[in-house]
């Protein structure tokens, strides 16, 4: 599947080996990123051996899977508060008695890749309108603070500049700049402070226009 409002292809279907490099190569051939969605085991693996440009989710992360990711260039993009709603939980202790949670395996898969040097960690949802409501992707950001263990700092660069690098538009968004699209948002409290400040956005700019004040 090619998604052609990033330029991104991402792949939802288990490939063998052989295909997926072929898939990533020819995609990569083309001037385009790809983006793989796993969760752990031999997809995972395979995603990194691959070389695809964005990790998703990767729940089953380890520390040698993440040092890879880090020596590859890759990034990592856990899309954290999606997998940590609820019913998740619900799931898990209908369909193992209460034995094996998701939940904490994935906010360490999150902490590994955080404590790993040159790990780039982005900020993407999963919101789907059902469970995780689009609108409050800002969920995200404080997620990635308090049951990850990133620093509020880092958790607004994953949602901004790094983003943008695994986009390829680092001359376009990510940062305020000359020249860039001046996409911003205003908040009435200090982030860094409180990352919750995030959740009350009263200015909105669009490519310099206000949209909410």
């Amino acid at each position: 599947m090619l998604d052609s409002s990033f330029g991104q292809a991402q792949y939802v279907t288990t490939y063998p080996m052989p295909v997926l490099q072929a898939l990533i190569d020819e995609t990569h051939r083309l001037g385009k990123k790809t983006g793989c969605h796993v969760f752990g085991g031999l997809g995972l693996q395979q995603t990194i051996d691959a070389g695809c440009d964005t990790v998703e989710h990767a729940y089953g992360l380890t520390k040698a899977q993440a040092e890879q990711i880090a020596a590859k260039k890759l990034f990592y993009d856990p899309t954290l508060q999606r997998y940590i709603e609820p019913y998740m939980d619900d799931n898990d202790a209908k369909s193992t008695g209460g034995k094996f949670r998701m939940i904490p395996i994935f906010e360490g898969a999150v902490r590994t890749a955080d404590k790993t040097p040159g790990v780039r960690i982005m900020m993407g949802s999963g919101a789907d309108g059902a469970t995780y409501a689009h609108g409050t992707q800002a969920l995200d950001f404080e997620m990635l603070v308090t049951r990850a263990g990133l620093s509020p700092v880092k958790a607004l660069q994953a949602g901004t500049i790094v983003n943008a690098e695994a986009l390829g538009w680092l001359d376009q968004a990510g940062s305020i700049d000359t020249g860039k699209f001046a996409d911003i948002v205003a908040v009435p409290g200090d982030p860094v402070a409180d990352i919750t400040q995030l959740k009350h956005v009263s200015f909105v700019m669009k490519a310099g226009k206000v949209i909410v004040r």
